[in-house]
């Protein structure tokens, strides 16, 4: 795999979640940041689809990024102030340079 230090152009931040219980006593979900890396992004598909009587808009993308081996099928990627979760981790084989993660944006969702 050929991937230069020049395709990776895009600034990202991973993150994970972090669960707590509120003084109501429930369990809440807050994501904490774990690392802001540079990162390729390319476009996998993107439709747009009714679900429960509500639009959602569906973008589906993913990030290469250099070789981390933390990274988790439920952390999340925030690109440009928008949230990913993380769909699947792809170690390109193992090799330790590069990783894909496949990730998924669903507006109408609260990003935050």
């Amino acid at each position: 795999m050929s991937i230069k230090a020049g395709d990776l152009r895009q600034v990202v931040t991973l993150q994970r979640p972090v669960s707590r219980t509120n003084e109501k006593g429930r369990k809440i979900t807050e994501w904490q940041d774990v690392a802001t890396v540079h990162a390729g992004k390319a476009d996998v598909s993107g439709r747009e689809f009714y679900q429960a009587q509500a639009f959602h808009a569906e973008d589906v993308v993913t990030f290469t990024l250099r070789w981390r081996d933390d990274v988790a099928a439920d952390w999340r990627l925030v690109h440009r102030g928008a949230a990913y979760n993380i769909l699947e981790v792809n170690h390109l084989g193992y090799m330790r340079d590069f990783m894909r993660l496949k990730c998924r944006l669903v507006t109408g969702e609260g990003n935050k």
